[in-house]
């Protein structure tokens, strides 16, 4: 997060400012000892006079060499090490973090095949080392002065060390080419002597900090590692098993697809003025519907093809122009007819398609259990969703009481609700058994394919969308799982008529198992399936076993009341 990284920026700064700190607290030391040479010559000289010797004072002795001198912290530290030394012996310290202990011997080694234009020798080597240790960045062995222990801060250090050492340089030679060689005293000088032109301060160089966060944004070979191996997990977990495979293979289509895309410009004038083209692309186009009492300064009609008032609507209508060019198309059917090549059975699916069967029947009457068990049960009920409809509802009680348990022991239900419906779909699915474990979404288009923002349902917002209750029950190992999506986009078309998308995601997860739809209506009846609903024409069973026991309980096939008992004649002579 933002916040992270602030925080490790600024850990960064504060080492960096730590290690320009330590440049002066050296030259503090350094700046101390010679005053305090001071005075004590001036002390000598003092007592000299009070003695009564008249000589001349004697010159302050000149500081010994630093070879000369035991290692005491005062004397070593006295030294000033060159940054791009320093540097190097960083980058060394951080590539051996996990080689301790290290010989100092061994590291000046290493230390001066990296140094091409400087020599290094032990005594910088002690310097440096003496500092991380004052900063408990590194451990000394007593006596040895080996390398025992290397914090993992020497590795941020050194990485903003040798970034500030490159804007170092950059700074230099744009100095170099505007004449400007000389930085500003009150920045570059410390202790009354001028600093190097590399150890430039961070407060004055604004990028640094830029560059730093750009550092920090590099993932690491670990997390780099880290990275590779989850994506590498989650292709293999994204991957189709064979088995997923070959289930898949059994629903791909046979033969040549006449499914065309729409274009999204609409016409074919739009298509060829977007396109900047005389000929407008290959894809499907709508025609403008324009009647004596059309009024085209008013734009299209929100609702289009689902207008009620087509015959006196003065907003813009559109139809599908049935003129196209599908020469791709026409060429390919050539080809197979030249190959005589024929639709084969698919291995492992049944291919056997019963007839559509319908029953006109009132659901609260009819019974049930005449009609069999069914592995797939799909329900549009009327729900009493507060609004006018144009047709019948049933109340929250009803749907309750409906003995739908009786169509099914193992399977799947699919529950269409809307608004309110929602809460008492999972609430009757749980009176009646089932466990709620998916859910469809039918997103709903207009004619021109483009997403409903005029929906006839809702009471505070317009309904652009649908659901579709998805319940289990029982044993469910045998069907078809991942074979297609929980999202269906289509065109709306009448009143409570849902996608046909829904008959083919069905299918293909219970392929020739017995399905039933209930409250359906005559568009709603299906190749393999049994539909039931009070707006369907007669009764219409192809089943003979289904026939057998419908018109058992039923003899007049009237489904609409319940059933009446019937008398024998015989029993009924006295």
């Amino acid at each position: 997060s933002r916040d992270t990284r602030y925080r490790m920026e600024g850990k960064v700064c504060k080492m960096i400012k730590k290690q320009n700190s330590w440049d002066v607290i050296v030259l503090h030391r350094q700046k101390h000892k010679s005053m305090m040479e001071r005075l004590r010559s001036r002390q000598r000289r003092r007592k000299a006079h009070l003695a009564g010797k008249e000589q001349s004072p004697t010159p302050p002795p000149s500081p010994p060499p630093a070879q000369s001198v035991d290692k005491d912290e005062d004397t070593i530290t006295a030294q000033l090490v060159e940054p791009v030394i320093e540097s190097k012996l960083l980058s060394l310290l951080a590539e051996s973090l996990t080689l301790v202990p290290l010989q100092l011997d061994p590291l000046l080694k290493k230390l001066q095949t990296r140094l091409s234009d400087r020599k290094a020798s032990i005594g910088d080597v002690h310097v440096i080392m003496e500092k991380l240790s004052a900063q408990n960045l590194v451990t000394l062995e007593a006596g040895s002065n080996d390398v025992s222990n290397i914090s993992s801060k020497v590795l941020d250090i050194a990485s903003a060390m040798e970034e500030e050492l490159k804007l170092a340089e950059e700074t230099r030679a744009e100095d170099k080419g505007n004449g400007d060689k000389v930085l500003h005293d009150d920045e570059n000088r410390v202790g009354g002597r001028r600093k190097r032109t590399g150890e430039i301060p961070l407060e004055t160089k604004k990028p640094k900090l830029l560059v730093i966060e750009e550092l920090l944004s590099i993932p690491s070979v670990r997390e780099a590692s880290s990275r590779k191996v989850s994506e590498e997990v989650q292709e293999l977990l994204n991957a189709s098993t064979t088995m997923e495979q070959m289930n898949l293979n059994k629903f791909k289509s046979q033969g040549i697809s006449k499914v065309r895309e729409f274009c999204t410009n609409g016409t074919r004038e739009e298509c060829r003025r977007a396109n900047r083209s005389s000929k407008a692309c290959n894809k499907l186009h709508f025609i403008r519907v324009i009647q004596k009492h059309t009024d085209k300064s008013l734009g299209d009609c929100s609702f289009l093809n689902t207008c009620f008032h087509t015959d006196t609507c003065k907003y813009v209508h559109y139809k599908v122009d049935e003129v196209y060019d599908d020469r791709e198309v026409e060429s390919k059917v050539r080809e197979l007819k030249k190959k005589d090549a024929t639709i084969k059975p698919i291995h492992g699916l049944q291919t056997k398609i019963v007839p559509a069967q319908w029953i006109c029947s009132d659901l609260r009457y009819l019974d049930l259990k005449a009609l069999g068990k069914f592995s797939v049960i799909m329900a549009d009920p009327p729900w009493d969703i507060h609004m006018e409809l144009p047709y019948g509802t049933m109340s929250d009680d009803e749907m309750r009481k409906l003995p739908i348990p009786v169509l099914q022991d193992d399977g799947f239900i699919f529950l269409w609700v809307t608004g309110r419906a929602m809460e008492l779909g999972r609430e009757c699915l749980a009176v009646w058994g089932y466990e709620r474990v998916d859910e469809v979404v039918w997103v709903k288009t207009n004619q021109l394919q483009r997403l409903i923002r005029t929906g006839r349902t809702g009471h505070w917002i317009n309904h652009g969308k649908e659901h579709c209750l998805v319940g289990a029950k029982g044993n469910v190992d045998r069907f078809n799982r991942g074979v297609d999506c929980d999202v269906i986009v289509t065109e709306v078309r009448d009143t409570s008529h849902k996608p046909d998308e829904i008959y083919g995601i069905i299918e293909r997860l219970a392929p020739g198992m017995r399905k039933i739809e209930l409250f359906g209506r005559q568009h709603n009846v299906q190749p393999n399936w049994v539909t039931l609903g009070n707006q369907l024409d007669g009764v219409n069973l192809v089943d003979e076993e289904l026939k057998r026991n419908f018109y058992g309980k039923y003899p007049d096939g009237n489904a609409m009341q319940p059933a009446s008992v019937t008398v024998n004649p015989l029993l009924a002579i006295t």
